[in-house]
């Protein structure tokens, strides 16, 4: 075993190794234990490793396929999270389904919880989903609208902070 894949065996069962000057602090399971003794025997290239991370230039380093930069690639990942923000705030109103009124238009951030089960993570794309529902549901076809009425639904759109008047068929 190299000393990354020990690291990345230790993170994968719940494990924590940091730095503290040329010592190496670990919290691992209990059911982990003998592999304290696997970090003594490669003491010196796992503190290799966890110095190379700490690096700020490692973070633009490019991506490689070597296990010592796995770390350094998840880092350049995007934070799914401040994507969804990002999305949020530069979303404009979809068009609406006929018969229906934009009232308001004030996207919640992003996590929003909907429902005391549900959290909307990616607000615009749960808008224009419920909107087309919503077209559904007022069609009468409300087996695509996820068997909710209109009124649920215009609900769910109020929780993420876009109001709707329904108007009646004429």
């Amino acid at each position: 075993m190299t000393a990354p894949e020990l690291i990345q065996t230790i993170e994968a069962v719940g494990g924590v190794l940091t730095l503290k000057g040329d010592r190496i602090r670990y919290e691992l399971p209990e059911d982990a234990a003998p592999m304290i003794e696997m970090l003594r025997q490669y003491r010196d290239e796992v503190l290799g490793v966890l110095r190379e991370r700490e690096r700020p230039d490692v973070a633009q380093a490019t991506c490689s396929s070597r296990a010592v930069d796995l770390h350094v690639c998840e880092k350049r990942q995007p934070d799914p999270y401040a994507v969804a923000l990002e999305k949020t705030r530069q979303s404009i109103p979809p068009p609406m389904p006929k018969g229906a009124r934009l009232l308001q238009w004030a996207p919640e951030p992003p996590p929003v919880a909907i429902e005391s089960w549900a959290v909307v993570n990616d607000v615009p794309k749960f808008i224009q989903t419920t909107l087309g529902q919503l077209q559904a549901a007022m069609a009468g076809k409300t087996w695509l609208a996820g068997n909710r009425s209109v009124r649920e639904l215009v609900e769910r759109l109020e929780q993420v902070g876009v109001k709707v008047c329904v108007e009646e068929a004429r």
